[in-house]
């Protein structure tokens, strides 16, 4: 529970500080709204890496791949490296993708895990709270590379962050 005070420093100001119940400060670096995208074309596989000295906690990753004549599935996979390249986690997409379509994918904490396209091109994959520290790489991309180079992939990632 939180509890807060006004403190003067002796000069005659004041300052409300939010301290604890056993009167102890609390310091919160605020978060900050953001999303980091890739629009890149020609490219199916996409990495975002924490800047240093920063925190983030996704929210949500929005994926639009549309896929050229080459045949084979795609498998949209979402993985996650720490500072050292060790992935650490992967989430993979229910279905896959064939050749020449467009597809929209959400990775989300909550949403429902669809196995199979909904309304024919969307579909949804629950991922769990990801919160990243600096150097950390979130990574989107085609776990089975039938196009890497050709087929076009769209990124939108809805984080906060914080600088620590």
């Amino acid at each position: 529970m939180s509890f807060g005070n006004t403190v003067k420093d002796g000069s005659g100001t004041s300052y409300w500080h939010l301290q604890d119940s056993q009167g102890r400060l609390i310091i919160v670096p605020a978060w900050t709204m953001g999303l980091s995208s890739s629009t890149a074309a020609d490219d199916s596989d996409i990495t975002f890496t924490v800047p240093a000295s920063t925190e983030w906690i996704v929210h949500s990753i929005w994926i639009e791949l549309t896929t050229t004549v080459t045949v084979g599935n795609r498998q949209i996979t979402i993985e996650l490296q720490d500072g050292s390249s060790d992935v650490i986690m992967q989430v993979r997409a229910g279905i896959v993708q064939a050749a020449s379509l467009t597809r929209y994918y959400l990775f989300s904490p909550g949403v429902v895990d669809l196995v199979a396209f909904r309304d024919t091109d969307y579909l949804s994959t629950p991922i769990p709270e990801l919160t990243l520290p600096a150097a950390y790489v979130l990574r989107v991309y085609d776990k089975t590379a039938v196009a890497a180079g050709a087929d076009d992939m769209i990124v939108h990632v809805r984080r906060s962050a914080r600088n620590i």
